[in-house]
């Protein structure tokens, strides 16, 4: 049986895939009714933000490192890992927080929060 600690890091993951990223309506499982993104700029979106724009977004990608997961209660896991994004060539790395919470309709990722970095996404 997989720890929640590691289905919880699949989903992250999987958030992050262009296939996830492009349908609406695995973003809606996935995403709490109640979710708010901090994001890099210092920007705050919804879940209807979320929705409006990621299945709109071509040519990005992104690679993860450092992931770790952290239950906090029975039904809480924080995750914490460094990101690179691409994106027409450029690109960006950041730090990055999830809180997700397993409720009736399973795991959702209620908080995010990237933070831009200049170092190489993959240090400490």
């Amino acid at each position: 049986m997989r720890s929640m600690e590691g289905v919880v890091m699949d989903l992250e993951a999987e958030l992050l895939a262009p296939g996830t990223r492009a349908s609406a309506e695995r973003l809606a499982a996935l995403v709490a009714e109640d979710f708010l993104e901090v994001g890099a700029t210092g920007q705050s979106f919804g879940k209807a933000e979320i929705l409006a724009r990621l299945p709109h977004e071509s040519g990005v990608s992104f690679t993860a490192g450092s992931m770790r997961a952290h239950a906090l209660a029975p039904t809480v896991v924080l995750v914490t890992y460094s990101v690179q994004r691409i994106h027409k060539g450029r690109s960006a790395s950041s730090k990055r927080s999830s809180l997700w919470v397993k409720g009736s309709d399973g795991w959702q990722v209620r908080y995010h929060q990237g933070t831009s970095t200049e170092s190489s996404p993959f240090d400490g």
